[in-house]
């Protein structure tokens, strides 16, 4: 069971992996759009009043997109036999967990909360006990699905590139702040 949540590229076909995480990616999508959440970073996802429908989708994409690149040179720099589709696959599957963010903004509560902090007026921002909570039990889940990605990541580039010395370990790190320098760059000109 662990090696499907934390490993499914060891036990999936290509095949397999692709469809599912096209499939994760729509429902992501969809996710995003109904709960009015953005993915609008590699590493990021932010409550976003009256979401458009396309948006979520582009964002994903955009991000994806992101991910492959910077991983896809690295993992061609580290084995000239890197495939492209296990890279993509890597991307897909690995941000599976932060689409499951988007229902932490069920009833638009953090998309309110970050309308108050936006007011300007920080001191004047009361929280309710039940809200301190909420937002507690969604910070612990937030933490552990950033873990999750950055696992499930990690395993399938490993997988694809055949990863192994420390140094390109330390690559891999710098590729995905690469991603998101990318991913960001992008979300600003569209």
């Amino acid at each position: 069971m662990s090696k499907t949540i934390f490993n499914p590229f060891e036990k999936f076909s290509e095949n397999q992996l692709l469809t599912a995480g096209l499939v994760f990616t729509v429902f992501g999508s969809l996710l995003g759009y109904f709960f009015n959440m953005q993915f609008d970073g590699v590493l990021d996802a932010h409550p976003h009043a009256n979401i458009e429908i396309a948006r979520p989708f582009i964002n994903n994409t955009v991000n994806t997109f992101a991910l492959c690149l910077a991983l896809f040179a690295l993992g061609r720099y580290i084995n000239k036999k890197t495939r492209f589709i296990d890279v993509l696959n890597t991307a897909l599957i690995s941000r599976s967990p932060f689409y499951l963010l988007a229902l932490g903004n069920a009833n638009d509560f953090f998309t309110r909360l970050d309308a108050q902090a936006k007011s300007g007026n920080m001191l004047a921002i009361r929280f309710s006990g039940w809200e301190l909570a909420l937002m507690g039990v969604f910070s612990i889940f937030t933490i552990a699905f950033l873990v999750w990605f950055v696992i499930l990541l990690y395993n399938g580039f490993k997988t694809a590139t055949n990863l192994k010395s420390t140094g390109h370990k330390v690559a891999f790190a710098f590729a995905v702040i690469v991603a998101e320098i990318i991913s960001k760059t992008i979300m600003y000109f569209i």
